[in-house]
């Protein structure tokens, strides 16, 4: 068992405002507001900058901001500390390193063409040199299902997306850590409150003046959402994305297939 530490120093934190969902005092993002004082880590969402550097592990903590734990890493060398996200199964005490061979260790780095099928990965890159844009979240992690030509390798995230990324993109060998975090239920209001989750009134609950679904005449409406668009089974990704070109089968897909 991992000890979590929950001790920040001051050197690797800022301030952070809050989020209260409102603008010049009107309400701007409902359910919003509230919530206890966090302090944002920074984290090193660019490994590729320690390129035949040895990180250490000093300890694992927990960030208020995000669902993973992080692993504060140092540099012995340099004096240099740092956050990363954890992997799962990431051990205090040892050493891992961003390289451009295979690597061999969990929390190692390294470029998707040294990664063979079948094995987890997690802080993907969408772009060369764009830094960790995927599988960042608690418990997550994709995985290469083939390789799709000399350039790109095909990978299966954890929504079930299928997408091509560069093999020339750094990823990070594991998955997330802190899996059981789908697995908590909250059992009290002041717990959602902490997090600065205010109430929540159906719309069926109100006036018709006050949301689609008000009036409590819902017959033959399909569902809306406070704006009054569409809330299901509706697309709101755009259909010129640049990016389309390398999702291979969507989340929606997936699903219809599945069904």
């Amino acid at each position: 068992m991992v000890k979590i530490w929950k001790v920040l120093s001051k050197r690797f934190s800022s301030g952070k405002q809050r989020i209260h969902g409102r603008s010049r005092g009107m309400i701007a993002v409902r359910h919003r507001g509230g919530g206890l004082k966090r302090k944002y880590r920074f984290i090193e969402y660019f490994r590729q900058k320690w390129l035949g550097v040895c990180l250490y592990v000093l300890r694992i903590e927990y960030d208020p901001n995000r669902t993973a734990h992080i692993a504060l890493c140092s540099i012995l060398k340099y004096g240099i500390f740092f956050y990363i996200i954890a992997p799962a199964k990431l051990k205090v005490g040892v050493f891992i390193n961003t390289s451009l061979i295979k690597g061999a260790h969990i929390g190692d780095s390294t470029l998707v063409k040294n990664i063979g099928s079948g094995v987890y990965v997690n802080n993907l890159e969408l772009t060369v040199g764009s830094g960790s844009k995927l599988s960042r979240a608690a418990g997550t992690g994709s995985i290469i299902v083939k390789e799709f030509d000399m350039n790109y390798s095909l990978f299966k995230l954890s929504s079930k997306e299928h997408r091509l990324i560069s093999k020339e993109c750094f990823v990070t060998l594991g998955s997330v850590s802190n899996w059981k975090y789908k697995l908590l239920k909250y059992t009290k209001a002041s717990e959602n409150r902490r997090k600065g989750i205010r109430p929540t009134v159906r719309g069926l609950a109100m006036n018709p003046v006050d949301h689609p679904h008000g009036g409590r005449t819902n017959g033959g409406v399909t569902c809306r959402t406070y704006s009054g668009k569409i809330g299901l089974s509706k697309s709101t990704r755009k259909k010129r994305k640049f990016s389309n070109n390398f999702i291979i089968i969507g989340q929606r897909k997936y699903k219809l297939t599945q069904e």
